[in-house]
């Protein structure tokens, strides 16, 4: 209860607000001093963290079985709409195999597709680095997968490595205040956040068999810039 009151006295964002899924609470032990917050991250495998030491911060590994042609690992969806809640008003940049509204009803994957692609059928063909035809405000959730080097920019989007400094503010602007942004890059460690925006998790990735590491970047959108 201390960790959770810790937690919510936080500004400007209060992560147990944004958990939607059951988490459990781990009391000290004589050895050490440290309290845990433990989310399974179900139906992927693993788990996410929140301590007392980093109240505002969470973390954790997960395992997923990865999918061919650049899509989303199994369960990666499922896992963010079950431990944060689905959100239908979300906004999947870089979308590529992700069914839009034109596309798809499926009550998973409902978003507006933003792709530079239009082989791609997204809803919107579009730069995700600037998204010019969008106004500020407009979404809930902004989900992003960028190609992770020059050479796949240019087999699957034709077009050059976007910068992902551009892509997030691009997405901060779209979003409301009070939105959640999914990045998922690489192996590394992304820190810089737009004005206005706030890192609140870093989660690292194992994608089976071929034991690639992604890490996903998780921003909370708590002031327009």
């Amino acid at each position: 209860m201390i960790l959770e009151q810790k937690i919510k006295s936080l500004d400007p964002v209060n992560l147990f607000s944004l958990i939607k899924s059951k988490y459990h609470m781990l009391s000290a032990t004589k050895e050490y001093d440290n309290k845990y917050c433990i989310i399974p991250a179900y139906p992927a495998t693993g788990i996410l963290y929140i301590t007392a030491n980093s109240p505002d911060f969470i973390s954790g590994h997960i395992r997923l079985r990865g999918k061919d042609e650049g899509r989303y690992p199994y369960n990666y969806l499922e896992m963010i709409n079950n431990i944060f809640g689905k959100e239908d008003n979300t906004i999947e940049v870089c979308s590529r195999s992700v069914k839009g509204t034109k596309e798809s009803s499926s009550c998973l994957s409902a978003c507006f597709t933003v792709d530079i692609n239009s082989e791609t059928k997204p809803d919107l063909v579009e730069d995700a680095q600037t998204l010019d035809s969008i106004p500020n405000n407009k979404f809930n959730r902004w989900r992003c997968d960028p190609p992770y080097n020059q050479d796949t920019a240019q087999r699957m989007y034709r077009t050059n490595l976007p910068a992902t400094s551009e892509l997030l503010k691009a997405g901060a602007r779209v979003c409301k205040v009070g939105a959640l942004l999914f990045l998922l890059l690489g192996s590394q460690n992304y820190q810089w956040c737009p004005p206005g925006v706030k890192r609140i998790g870093w989660i690292a990735i194992t994608v089976v068999p071929n034991n690639e590491l992604r890490a996903l970047h998780i921003f909370y959108k708590y002031a327009d810039s």
